[in-house]
Parts: structure tokens; sequence; C-alpha cells
């Protein structure tokens, strides 16, 4: 059995692998010696930018960093639906009910009793409280007016909810009489004893701490789910530490085929013993100490604007800012646009930041109107023969690419179209239904793989199929069961061929396609636009390069004109000693699953510790027995904090940031310490 599960864990990861070297063009993986290679590690990612996507993502490069096996904290209600459900029963997934996700359709109509003089009572026309609600279970409203707890259940015609309704919307319906919606209280107990079991036995958890996808350009608020798995695991069982290691998960376009990722894991946080302790003295304190320090560590290996145009500009001051004469790897890119984050967050009143920020956005506003990319810019030329030859050639090559990749493109339209019919139609159902989405582009993404997933094999299937019976009417083959067996499969082999082959040649072309407008441009009346525009780059440039060079310094103390190479040669160190580790796994067997370990007791004071049925990984407080947490609770720290919250992190909860040359170094030691004293033990 166990060799079963082995093989079938392999076909997973493979699986896993295959849906991410597909849609991800790139995808690269720093500060992976943060990540431990055995014992109880709970891995908290963040923004959760890609709805499904980020957790095969993240189980991707955890087991191409060490091997583990990662097993995600996963919505109940996920598991019931007809593709995503069987995929995360297959990958392990440890379901969590959530109260939204539950809400039926009730009799009656419900209304304020007063909706000036009391927001919180709630009177009913026909309606059964008694039978239909439960006191901290849920009331909803339609059509996205809003949910909230109940707190007191009065009659079957009037009730008390735990806090206002917050939207307009829910607010005007309840004013003037609507329908309603509730789901029953949530008990959590028995899936918070299951993870500090399966964290005991030494697994590797994964989490979501926002608690749902979205799409915007900073982290919403953690929920203290993460903070209770670790807290609570090392107050069950004596002498266990659990390590709490933050993900960002930064895609260049998470919801677009064929884009770019970074993930890089930061400053893992240790929970041990004496956190054991402090959390049965003050659950709540010890749980908000630990959501604040992993909130700053998430932080810290993300990037965080309060909208969206000042992410725009961050990421053209980066591109502005003059960069050593080679591309940079994507991790650096990631850290770049972090710092200028960080940077632009301390000196943003500053006149001359102000200045530069409405210079950079004229600037990009010119390029989209122009249709052309930052990047471009650079490559225009005044030789207009030069630029004829160029156009010309492109062209043809173009053509040439085009009539390569026609008859996969021509195969795989269906699913195409299917993608992003499909896609748009759930991105517009998401944006219905959630409060913190901007647009929802955060489903896209996940659904165009999901619907690839089935409409591809059919396809497939269809395509086969027809092949089969064309080979059998023209004689290629004599008609037995054998030849039909070969003939299905060789046209299925040729037509993954040929749709692969069809993306990489299009990848190719595509960037051809990109590079003929300026070219164009440059032929045509409006080639002194691209000149100025080539003037007013280069002006930002310097100006942009000068005020970095300033001001950077005193934002990040080893920050100088040697600062790229430094992080590009710790970077490439990092690369090198992972394919390292990578290789040496794959000359040895394969590692054992981790058995599971009968929980023990730990004995101490029952009243002193909080009521976990009570509490849930997803709501926007946590509640604990006899307390509530304050709305100021200070695991929202402050973005414009952000510097100095990092450095203060180190106190503590975590450890502080070394550089990366010699935290490989040290891994390595360790890792080959290890595998000595391993092998001197098998020995003996």
């Amino acid at each position: 059995m166990t060799l079963l599960n082995d093989l079938l864990d392999e076909i997973f990861l493979w699986v896993v692998s295959l849906i991410v070297d597909t849609f991800f063009r790139e995808v690269s993986i720093r500060g992976s010696y943060n990540l431990p290679s055995k014992g109880a590690t709970l891995v908290v990612i963040g923004p959760h930018h890609n709805q499904f996507l980020d957790a095969g993502l993240a189980t991707h490069a955890i087991h191409k960093i060490n091997g583990r096996r990662t097993l995600f904290i996963e919505a109940a209600v996920s598991l019931r639906k007809p593709i995503i459900g069987p995929l995360s029963r297959w990958s392990g997934a440890i379901p969590v009910e959530r109260a939204q996700d539950l809400l039926t359709n009730k009799t009656g109509i419900i209304r304020f009793k007063d909706a000036k003089k009391d927001p919180l009572t709630i009177v009913g026309e026909g309606t059964r409280f008694t039978v239909d609600c439960e006191v901290k279970g849920l009331i909803g409203l339609p059509e996205s007016g809003g949910n909230q707890k109940i707190a007191e259940i009065i009659s079957d015609t009037e009730l008390k909810l735990a806090k206002p309704i917050s939207k307009q919307r829910g607010v005007d319906m309840l004013t003037r009489g609507t329908t309603y919606k509730s789901a029953p209280k949530i008990d959590n107990h028995a899936v918070f004893k299951e993870v500090f079991r399966r964290l005991h036995a030494g697994e590797l958890i994964g989490i979501a701490s926002e608690g749902g996808s979205h799409d915007r350009t900073e982290l919403l608020p953690l929920k203290p789910g993460v903070g209770i798995m670790a807290l609570g695991t090392v107050s069950e069982f004596e002498n266990t530490e659990v390590t709490i290691v933050p993900c960002g998960m930064n895609y260049f376009h998470p919801h677009k085929f064929r884009s770019r990722a970074v993930l890089e894991f930061g400053a893992p946080i240790t929970v041990g013993p004496e956190d054991a302790t402090a959390y049965r003295n003050d659950s709540r304190k010890t749980v908000d100490k630990l959501m604040d320090a992993i909130t700053t560590a998430l932080k810290s290996v993300t990037v965080q604007t309060p909208d969206f145009e000042t992410l725009q500009v961050i990421q053209a001051a980066r591109r502005l800012y003059s960069p050593p004469n080679k591309t940079l790897p994507l991790p650096l890119v990631v850290e770049m646009n972090r710092n200028l984050s960080i940077g632009y967050s301390k000196y943003k009143d500053d006149p001359e930041i102000q200045h530069l920020k409405e210079s950079v956005v004229k600037y990009n506003k010119k390029l989209n109107y122009l249709g052309i990319k930052d990047y471009q810019v650079d490559h225009i030329t005044k030789n207009r023969f030069h630029t004829l030859l160029l156009l010309t050639q492109r062209t043809v090559s173009l053509l040439f690419l085009l009539v390569l990749c026609l008859p996969g493109t021509v195969l795989f339209s269906p699913v195409f179209v299917a993608c992003k019919v499909i896609s748009q139609k759930k991105q517009k159902e998401a944006l219905a239904g959630s409060s913190v989405k901007i647009k929802a582009i955060d489903v896209l993404g996940s659904w165009k793989v999901l619907i690839a997933l089935v409409v591809a094999p059919i396809c497939y299937f269809a395509y086969s199929l027809l092949g089969t019976c064309l080979i059998f009417k023209y004689g290629f083959l004599s008609k037995t069961f054998l030849h039909a067996i070969v003939a299905f499969v060789s046209c299925w082999i040729l037509l993954v061929s040929t749709t692969y082959s069809a993306f990489k040649i299009g990848e190719v072309g595509m960037d051809i396609f990109k590079s003929l407008r300026p070219l164009i441009l440059s032929l045509s009346p409006e080639s002194r636009d691209l000149d100025e525009l080539k003037e007013e780059r280069q002006r930002l440039s310097g100006e942009i390069t000068k005020v970095v060079n300033e001001l950077g310094p005193k934002v990040f103390p080893r920050l100088d004109r040697q600062s790229l190479a430094r992080l590009e040669e710790e970077y490439e160190a990092e690369v090198e000693e992972r394919e390292s580790r990578s290789r040496s796994r794959s000359r040895s067997r394969s590692r054992s699953r981790s058995l599971s370990r009968t929980s023990t007791q730990s004995g101490f004071s029952e009243n002193k510790m909080p009521n976990l049925s009570d509490v849930s990984i997803f709501p926007d407080t946590m509640r604990l027995r006899e307390h509530t947490v304050s709305p100021n609770s200070s695991s929202n720290s402050s973005f414009v904090n952000l510097d100095s919250a990092v450095r203060d992190s180190a106190t503590e909860y975590g450890e502080p940031r070394v550089g990366l040359l010699s935290k490989v170094r040290n891994a390595v030691l360790k890792k080959r310490n290890e595998e000595a004293q391993f092998g001197s033990k098998k020995i003996d």
C-alpha cells in the first residue's frame, strides 16, 4: 500500500509540474535555504493572487527545493467542485468548512427593527429564526449584500447580529425588507486537531492565510488560523517545534498564459516550548503577537503598494533605473520593485518624489498611446534603411513561424475559446460575490488551467478517434484491435507534440510581433514622437538613478552602486546550490513518506486554552473564549513602517536577515554534516 501511495504521489507531482511548466513561461525561486528539509513546517503564502494555481505552484517549488510534499489547507467547498475536487483530494488537501459556503435560502422577509437607533436588531415576517438560524451561525443577504454572524436569537421573528452590516447595499436591503439566507455555526475543532497531529508527525502544511484569493496590490489582513495551528501544536505536544516560513507569490501577469513568477521564501519563524507556555497563559495576546511577526515576514518577501497606479510607477521606475548591462534575473527584479516600494512609502511626500511620480505617469501614458513597451524605446533608431531591413526580416520570420504553428493553433482553438469564455464568466461570478476583489482577475488563470484539463483531453480523444478512422479508411493499417490501439496512441502523441510545438513557436512569434510596432512607427510620420519619447526616457532615467543613489542608502544601508551585482552573485550561488541538492536527491533512493504518530495529550489546564470550535481559519477576526480581538490588532501592521518592522521582527520571533552567500554556505555545511552523521549511524 505504501508503494502504491508513493506512486500516486509521484504521478500527482508530475501532473502539477506539467501544469506549472505549461502555464508559466518562467518560474524562479529565491530563499530556498530558508525552507527546512524536515520537521513540522507551516508555509504561509501570499498575496493570494491566483486562486488554485498558487497552491500548485508552491507545491511544485517546495518539492523542487527539497523533495517534500505539501498538504494545503483548503476550503471544503472546493473539494465538492467537479474538477478541482478530485485534484484537491488527490493532493491530500485538508478541508476546512466555511459558513459562507453553507448559506441556504430561508422563508420570510427580514428588515431592521429600527435602522437609525439599532443597526443590530433584525425582525422578520413569516420567519422561523429559532429553527432556521443558530447563534454564532451566519445570516446572509442576496446579491452580495453582505453576511454577518448571529449574536442572539430572541424569537422566531427577532434576532441580533454580532456586528452591523458593513455594505451599503445590505443596509438598503434591510431598510426596505429582503429575503435572506442562513448557515449553521462551524465547529473547526476537529480540523485544528488534525493539523496538530500532522505537524507533530513532521509534515509540511501550506496555507493562504488571507483566507481567499484577490487582485489587490497589497496583502489583506491575515487570518489567525495559522498562528493557532503553530501554537496549538507546540502546546498539544511537548518539546515540539514548528517552523513557519513566509512564501511571497510574486507574479508579473498572474492571469495570463505563459507568464512569469517568482517565489521567495523568507526568514523562518520558530515556535517552540516557550511560546507554548505563553499561549496557555494568554492565548489571545500570544496569537496576536505571532500574527504580527508573520505579517511582517510575509511583507518582507512581497511587493506592497497602496494602489495599482503606484505599482505601475514603481515598476516603471525600476525599469528606468540604470541597471547592469545585462538582463537581471527575475528574483532581482522583484527585489528592486520591493526596495523602491519601501523607499517610496518613506519619501512619497517629498516634492521631488511627487514630481518624479507625475513625470513617470505621463511617460507611461505616452507609451500606452503609441502602443509600445518601455524596453522597446531604447532600440529605436533613426537609420531608416536599417529599420526597414529589420522590419522586413522580422515580418518574413513571423509569417514563417505562423505557418509552422498554424496546425497546432487550429487544432487547439476549441480549448482557447472555451478557456476565454468560461474563465470570463467565472470572473464575473467571483466579482459579484466578493467584497475585496477589484476586477477578479485572480480567478482567470486558475480557471483557464482547470478548463484546459477537461477540454484538451476531449479534443485529443475526438481528433485521435477521427485519425484512427481515416487510417483504417485509406488502408494504412489492417482493421485489428491491436492496430486500432497503435493508431489511436500514435495520433494522440502526434497531437500533443503538435500543440506543444505550437506553444513554443507561438512564444517566439509573439515576441517578434510585439517588436514590429516600434519599427513601423519609426518609418511613419509619428517617428518624431518616438525621438521625443527616447529623449524623455533618458532624462527620466538620469533623474531616477540620481534620486535612488542619494536616498537609497538612507533606507537600506547596504545599497550602493555594487548592490545589484552582489545580489546577482548571491542568487547565482543559491541556484547552483539548489541544483546540486537536486542532483544529489535524484541519485539517492526515494524518500519514505512521513508516518503518522500516535497523538499524546499534554495535560495542561483546559480552561487556559482557547475553544477551537469557535475559531475559524477564514473569518476577519479571531474569536476566543471570553475574548474578542480589537479591530486595531497589531497584526495589521502599517505599510509605511514596513522597513523598520522588517528589522524589528528579529526580536522574539524569527531571525535577522543575513547575507545570502553566508546562508548558502552554512546550509551546505549543515547538510553535509547531517549526511555524514546519517551515514555513520547507518554503518553502526
